[in-house]
């Protein structure tokens, strides 16, 4: 389904014209009927004579009511540009084709209204006007169509010329992101709040659960409709009228956005390429409020210009906005800049970033970053955020974009293949920057070897304090690096993969005297601390022993030389098996020893699965 928006003067006969085409009055509020004038948004739709049906939303022309009119145009697929010919081109008609080129509406026809109140030669020299205005925007080879809802005048042609033009538009993409920019709200009696809005970027479904944003609210469709009929699903690029369950009206506004359940991203910063109009007196001056509209969300936010201090008329530049409230947005959404006093358009553009993240001005790369997300071509999207971010999982990486999931793993397949990004596990991280954390890792682990070569590694621990990166990309260079064989990881220590723990002369010398101490004690041996204090460099060799299995540590700093802990597990099971449960009392006298070793003994052979504990008693396992 498509949608189509009309612009252009006050009292221009948009209105009028929406009317005789579809039979349907736009103008729904007592104040319009009374006022002949549309001051809110109206809803209207058309039935091609290729089966097709239109939407069609007519806009406020008056200045007092542009805000409306932005968002009434946001969303649409083609535009019907209206000047009427007794008026000719005025000044709301500069400032609306302003507006729908700024959000970069492709398509249009130019619809001459009123035809039947001037004469011939009038008649043309409006027309040949509006052609030179409309020089160098999209409407310049745009089809003309004068008519005249009095008698009818090129009503028939006008339906030919949108029934063509539809022909030539592609329908909206289905991104599996659905987004409303809520623009009504009201209430039905026995039914409860409905909303409207134009749906985007994805589908909806009746009984689907979705969530209100920025509230972060949720809700079900209880009931769905396009064009006052009821629908199972709508599709994007639709007209749509949900009504939602336990939501009441006062918790809803518009501006508010309605998403699929599990997309609930917010933010009060972006960086946009902000494009100012070239016949505004106004400049953009940096730190100066401006309000944003985006879709039907209105925000005063205060303007950073990134490269300059002002930004002048016809003008781009790079500007992050900050915002006091929060907002929904995609990465390649459009938006208008006005001025909140005097009210005027002054320019708009396009979102390239969203973060909390707070540039510095003149920051060469952050300017360098946003320039090429500028280009929107997706390879140069998908590697500055790698770069940048250094790491993404690839479920996450463009997940608030334009751009659907299948789409955004498709290139990154493609980047993979030219060796530019590495996929693993659902995760992707940028090439260069892969090689040089990953040389930096080895290079660590090297050094460690060469400073402490009895050590069996550096801990994991050690190196993530070291080394300036995520924790999650960390534990991906690790898997890596052990994958490639290049790093071996023993508990939690990592080593190279050819690294052999080895003492000094003086520390095997240490060595000799600690094994020399629990040789002639093997069943009382020595604690650790009566270790530890015997020396310079004690606890470092005693470490070693045990790292290499030459010594087992329990608890409470005791220690065994391995074959004497062996020999004790295998008397303490032999007790067992021949006594059946017994206490530790029963062991400790079985195998000739105090409490102060018997009990992490059992502790031990409880961890290791040898025995098991029983209320008082130990049985084996």
């Amino acid at each position: 389904m498509f949608v189509i928006g009309t612009a252009g003067h006050v009292d221009h006969g948009k209105s009028a014209l929406v009317r005789t085409l579809t039979g349907i009055d736009p103008d729904r509020l007592p104040e319009e009927k009374e006022r002949e004038m549309t001051i809110d948004l109206g809803f209207a739709w058309l039935f091609l004579p290729n089966g097709i049906e239109v939407g069609i939303v007519d806009v406020p022309g008056h200045e007092r009511f542009v805000r409306n009119m932005i968002a009434g145009v946001g969303g649409i697929d083609a535009v019907l540009f209206v000047v009427a010919a007794d008026d000719g081109w005025m000044p709301q008609s500069e400032e609306h084709l302003h507006i729908v080129e700024l959000l970069e509406v492709k398509q249009g026809i130019v619809v001459l209204t009123k035809t039947d109140l001037v004469k011939t030669e009038w008649l043309s020299l409006v027309e040949e006007d509006i052609k030179e205005k409309l020089k160098g925007t999209f409407l310049e080879n745009a089809p003309l169509v004068k008519t005249s809802v009095v008698d009818g005048t090129g009503i028939e042609e006008l339906r030919s010329r949108i029934d063509a033009l539809i022909k030539g538009i592609q329908p909206k993409k289905d991104l599996g992101k659905p987004r409303l920019y809520i623009d009504r709200v009201f209430t039905i009696l026995g039914r409860g709040t409905v909303v409207t809005g134009t749906l985007i970027n994805g589908s909806l479904s009746l009984d689907q659960e979705i969530k209100i944003l920025p509230q972060n609210l949720c809700s079900r469709i209880r009931d769905l409709q396009t064009h006052k009929k009821k629908r199972e699903k709508v599709d994007p690029g639709t007209r749509v009228a949900m009504n939602l369950a336990g939501l009441e009206k006062k918790e809803i506004k518009r501006g508010d956005v309605i998403t699929a359940s599990g997309f609930g991203e917010t933010t009060n910063v972006v960086d946009t390429r902000v494009k100012m109009i070239p016949s505004c007196p106004y400049p953009l001056k940096h730190n100066l409020e401006v309000l944003f509209i985006l879709g039907t969300t209105e925000l005063l936010g205060k303007a950073i210009i990134l490269e300059k201090d002002m930004l002048k008329l016809g003008e781009e530049g790079l500007v992050q906005f900050r915002f006091k409230k929060h907002l929904v947005a995609r990465l390649g959404d459009h938006f208008i800049l006005r001025l909140p006093s005097p009210p005027t358009t002054i320019g708009g553009g396009v979102v390239l970033n969203l973060e909390v993240k707070r540039h510095k001005r003149n920051d060469p790369q952050a300017i360098l970053y946003l320039q090429r997300k500028a280009t929107f071509k997706l390879p140069e999207l998908l590697t500055s955020e790698l770069e940048r971010g250094e790491y993404l999982s690839t479920k996450d990486i463009l997940r608030e974009s334009n751009f659907s999931q299948e789409q955004v793993e498709s290139e990154l397949k493609n980047l993979e293949n030219q060796g530019k990004v590495i996929l693993k596990e659902g995760m992707a991280i940028d090439s260069k920057r892969f090689e040089e954390l990953s040389g930096e890792i080895v290079r660590k682990i090297k050094e460690e070897h060469e400073k402490y070569p009895f050590k069996p590694g550096l801990k994991i621990s050690n190196l993530a304090s070291t080394i300036k990166t995520n924790e999650k990309v960390l534990e991906f260079l690790i898997k890596s690096l052990i994958d490639q064989k290049k790093l071996i990881q023993k508990e939690s220590y990592l080593s190279s993969a050819d690294h052999k723990p080895e003492l000094t002369a003086d520390q095997q010398r240490i060595a000799s005297d600690i094994l020399k101490k629990f040789r002639s004690h093997p069943e009382t041996p020595p604690t650790k601390d009566e270790i530890v204090t015997s020396g310079k460099d004690y606890q470092e060799v005693l470490s070693f022993l045990v790292q290499q299995k030459t010594m087992v540590e329990l608890s409470s700093g005791i220690l065994f030389l391995k074959k004497d802990f062996e020999e004790i597990q295998r008397k303490v099971k032999e007790f067992v098996r021949k006594n059946g449960p017994s206490t530790v009392s029963q062991i400790r006298e079985h195998l000739g020893m105090s409490r102060k070793y018997a009990v992490p003994i059992l502790e031990m052979l409880d961890h290791l699965d040898v025995t098991r504990r029983e209320g008082d008693k130990r049985v084996l396992f």
